[in-house]
């Protein structure tokens, strides 16, 4: 067994459908404000111009990825928003891994029960993915993370957390 791990995870954000409804809504109304404005009234026209902007910064936050970076006992969450722009979300120490199953999983039904249990949510939101909650005891506080680990990082996982992680 090698002193170190590391496995790294890229997962595509498909959860936010409301924020698309929202971003799509706005070009339409910029655009129909720009049109109507040309028409009608400078006013409308004046209103569409200044939503140019609001619109284009929209469809610019849309595409959001989660990376998973596990090196050696810790696992760095970050999101990457359009391909370009990376923001460190938490670090979690494998030493303070309660447990680590399938969402699903009977495993992790005692921890749902507890209402100070917080839930943080790194999937993709693909139901046809296999997604795991990671529940976490530090300073104090109860937290589940839900993440779509690659075999390789299970693995890694595993390996160092046998007592904790399992696979059904």
């Amino acid at each position: 067994m090698g002193e170190s791990s590391y496995a790294e995870v890229i997962v595509h954000d498909e959860k936010d459908v409301q924020g698309k409804r929202v971003a799509v809504g706005l070009v339409v109304l910029t655009l129909v404000l720009l049109m109507a404005g040309a028409m009608v009234s400078m006013l409308l026209f004046t209103l569409g111009i200044f939503m140019i902007p609001a619109s284009v910064v929209m469809i610019k936050n849309r595409y959001r990825e989660y990376e998973y970076l596990l090196v050696a006992d810790e696992l760095e969450i970050a999101v990457v928003k359009n391909k370009s722009r990376r923001k460190k979300l938490k670090t979690f120490t494998l030493n303070e891994l309660q447990c680590m199953a399938p969402v699903q999983s009977h495993r992790l039904d005692s921890y749902h029960s507890n209402p100070q249990l917080k839930v943080l949510d790194f999937s993709s939101g693909n139901q046809d993915h296999e997604v795991y909650g990671m529940i976490f005891a530090s300073q104090g506080m109860l937290q589940e993370l839900k993440v779509e680990p690659t075999q390789g990082m299970l693995e890694e996982i595993r390996i160092r957390h046998a007592s904790v992680v399992f696979m059904n």
